[in-house]
């Protein structure tokens, strides 16, 4: 535990450091508030309205049969006055069987809905987030169900969780770093009652303008998932690391952008590489 605890305080510690020293660097270049920075702080937007979809995919290999996992989702993001925001996200999973004996040999369901409000501030060239979710436990999670469709589309926790993240503008490079806490409350189960009291995750990610159009982006993210309790006794697995990198590039066009991108799991080797693809348009209200 102590060994796991301390990997994970290594690597968070790495990403602020890394991020300390972007800010280092860019701060003699861009001393100055640049142009991309001036139309942030000035544009006044008293709403805007952001719909986006994404997919993800990779290969999914069992002993029975090899398949192809989609997680597509579906999002609503509001933000009012650059401030107040609130937003909906409804991820679904779909499982697409390769094998050619495979039955069935495709099977869908909608996973577990989440809403998020936060708050947004600026501090000169940092942009500061805080924000607050809930997750509903709306997809298939129960053994006998999903063994009946074959698929498991939730986790069937209510969830609760917290997020700070700090982003720096250093044009064209934006870098930050944000820390999640996730509760999993009481699920019931056929022998008792379990929970997961708290998920922590990381995150450092950079992004920098390669021109007007395109960007690339990165991001390293460590994880220390806390055992499950059944009944108030924990599971013998004990404190779970993982670790997920991932980059991408980002086409924007006035209020439209597209994501392409890669992800892996990087503590397990043996873990499939994940393809990413988004889209968002934004509508705006000026005052």
């Amino acid at each position: 535990m102590r060994n796991i605890a301390r990997g994970f305080l290594s690597t968070v510690i790495l990403s602020m450091v890394i991020a300390a020293l972007l800010s280092t660097i860019g701060a003699p270049a861009f001393a100055q508030t640049t142009a991309h920075q001036r139309v942030g702080v000035e544009t006044k937007d008293s709403f805007e309205a952001t719909i986006g979809t994404s997919v993800e995919i990779f290969r999914f290999d069992t002993t029975k049969t090899n398949a192809v996992e989609i997680d597509p989702a579906i999002s609503l993001d509001l933000l009012f006055r650059r401030r107040f925001g609130l937003s909906f996200e409804v991820p679904a999973l779909v499982w697409i069987a390769t094998g050619r004996e495979a039955v069935p040999r495709s099977v869908g369901a909608v996973g577990d809905p989440e809403v998020t409000a936060s708050y947004t501030f600026r501090i000169s060239d940092w942009r500061l987030n805080a924000s607050l979710s809930f997750t509903h436990p709306f997809g298939i999670w129960n053994p006998y169900e999903a063994g009946e469709k074959q698929i498991a589309s939730g986790s069937g926790y209510p969830k609760l969780g917290a997020l700070f993240s700090a982003v720096r503008y250093l044009d064209p490079i934006v870098a930050g770093v944000s820390l999640r806490g996730e509760t999993c409350f009481a699920r019931p189960e056929r022998s008792g009652t379990s929970t997961r009291p708290l998920i922590l995750t990381a995150n450092l990610f950079a992004t920098e303008a390669l021109n007007d159009v395109v960007a690339l982006s990165a991001s390293l993210s460590p994880k220390l998932s806390w055992p499950r309790y059944l009944n108030g006794v924990p599971d013998e697995s004990g404190i779970v690391y993982s670790l997920t990198g991932s980059a991408s590039l980002v086409f924007s066009e006035k209020d439209h952008s597209l994501r392409i991108g890669v992800s892996k799991l990087l503590s397990d080797y043996s873990a499939p590489v994940a393809f990413d693809l988004g889209f968002s348009t934004t509508f705006r209200k000026k005052e």
